[in-house]
């Protein structure tokens, strides 16, 4: 298809200057208190990304859109499940690509909190620091009632004694090594486990909500061989709840793998929330709550108010006419400060994508249009935080493009001018370029948002942010 490889493949590709200031912020962000608390963020932890409409694009791009920033495999395996999506009355949930390094629970959660993954490993460096400086035992404990409990431990009849116990917990504190890891594996670092979801729920003072399924399946079958805890809810019980942030991080793990599920900008009737249960078997069934103590495990409805914003929606039952309650966690919408937003800055490359493509699908020019979109390359794309030095217009030059936008780029190499003065004094028109579906117009099944008119219009634009110099070399 023209245009099959036009678009970046991750969000921070589209201004990496954005994704150096996140890099930088983080880390900055960062408590170690001496008391023995748990390592912590001061305000980071309260982001989250929100993906743009796709309804405004249509199904050819649409599609090509998909396939360069979501984990379709990830998608298709939970929908399959009745893990994800299952719920008609709730938003949609969309996996992004994440890199499988053996890092893929931290690139998720990094992700899903600001657009970039843990390439410099600020999240999986903080886990095993503070699993070596500060006291573990009320983990360890939660571990060891959680893993008494387990089918496989019940079914095969296990009895640790205290020194099982303890190079037991000693291996899952060095699995957390940021060093890359030896011959165990072909990954560069070893693979995390459900107690590591819990401490970094607690490091991020943010549930943490897994949608998996229940047991590991074959690859070639799809038989189920061995039983599957990932899924449920990790809360942050070391805390007060109203020191944490009560909206959570939500993620899909399929075939060994995290990506992050995120929530897309849409005006239709859907409530942005993810429920707390499960559909399967003719039943609803809660999920499960992770690292429960036995007070707290009384306590556990109480527990979920406390910490997440619990609401309740009436969906249809599987008897014809009936209707249930459930109970869902009310989803953060996006949130991120424009200037280390970079979805707004991948939303604008797509708009301006969408704008080419849209000019060369008639049959004469669409030849023309598969050779150009070869040629342009991901430094191409990547925007400088400097206005095009073009009167008035309102985008970024690029890398390959400066001193002009991408536009006033093209417009100039072809000598024209006058078309391009025409669209920067009417920049509504090239917002029309890119606008959604006419009223009544709905996204077909499959795709990224609920079917439904769309009203609402992301605008195009990008209000110029001053920024340091780059001090580190671009991610």
């Amino acid at each position: 298809m023209a245009g099959q490889n036009i678009l970046p493949q991750a969000l921070y590709q589209s201004n990496m200057l954005k994704a150096m200031k996140i890099r930088e912020r983080t880390p900055e962000d960062l408590v170690k208190p001496p008391s023995g608390i748990i390592h912590h963020f001061r305000t980071m932890h309260r982001y989250t990304i929100e993906m743009f409409r796709m309804c405004q694009f249509c199904p050819q791009f649409r599609e090509t859109l998909q396939k360069s920033l979501t984990d379709q495999a990830t998608q298709t395996s939970l929908e399959r499940q009745r893990k994800l999506n299952w719920c008609r009355e709730v938003r949609r949930l969309v996996p992004l690509k994440t890199n499988g390094d053996g890092n893929c629970l931290m690139h998720a959660a990094s992700q899903y909190m600001w657009g970039i993954e843990d390439i410099d490993l600020v999240l999986r460096k903080t886990l095993f620091s503070a699993l070596r400086e500060i006291d573990t035992r009320n983990f360890k404990l939660r571990w060891q009632r959680e893993a008494v409990k387990s089918q496989e431990f019940v079914e095969t009849g296990l009895h640790y004694d205290t020194r099982n116990w303890e190079e037991e917990w000693e291996y899952l504190i060095e699995m957390t090594s940021p060093e890359i890891s030896g011959a165990r594996n072909r990954l560069p670092y070893n693979a995390l486990e459900e107690i590591h979801i819990f401490i970094l729920a607690n490091i991020l003072r943010r549930p943490i909500i897994v949608l998996a399924d229940k047991v590991v399946r074959s690859l070639e079958s799809g038989s189920s061989f061995a039983p599957l805890n990932v899924g449920g809810v990790y809360l942050p019980l070391l805390w007060p709840a109203e020191e944490c942030y009560r909206y959570p991080i939500v993620l899909g793990y399929d075939n060994m793998h995290f990506t992050p599920l995120v929530t897309l900008k849409d005006s239709g009737p859907e409530i942005r929330a993810v429920p707390l249960v499960t559909s399967e078997q003719g039943r609803f069934e809660d999920l499960n709550v992770h690292f429960l103590t036995d007070a707290e495990e009384r306590e556990k409805e109480q527990l979920l108010k406390e910490y997440l914003i619990v609401i309740e929606i009436p969906v249809q039952g599987w008897d014809h006419g009936t209707t249930h309650l459930i109970n869902a966690a009310k989803l953060d919408e996006g949130n991120l400060p424009k200037e280390i937003n970079l979805v707004e800055d991948y939303f604008q490359l797509v708009q301006h994508e969408y704008k080419k493509w849209q000019e060369n699908v008639e049959p004469g020019r669409r030849e023309t249009c598969s050779r150009n979109r070869q040629e342009l390359s991901l430094s191409q794309l990547s925007l400088l935080q400097m206005k095009c030095e073009t009167p008035n217009c309102p985008f970024y030059m690029s890398v390959n493009t400066q001193p002009y936008c991408h536009e006033c780029f093209e417009q100039r190499s072809q000598g024209n001018k006058g078309r391009k003065q025409s669209s920067k004094v009417a920049p509504e028109k090239l917002k029309a370029a890119g606008s959604g579906p006419s009223r009544g117009d709905i996204c077909e099944p499959g795709g990224w948002t609920s079917e439904g008119p769309v009203t609402d219009t992301t605008p195009a634009t990008v209000k110029k942010i001053n920024f340091m110099p780059a001090k580190n070399s671009i991610p």
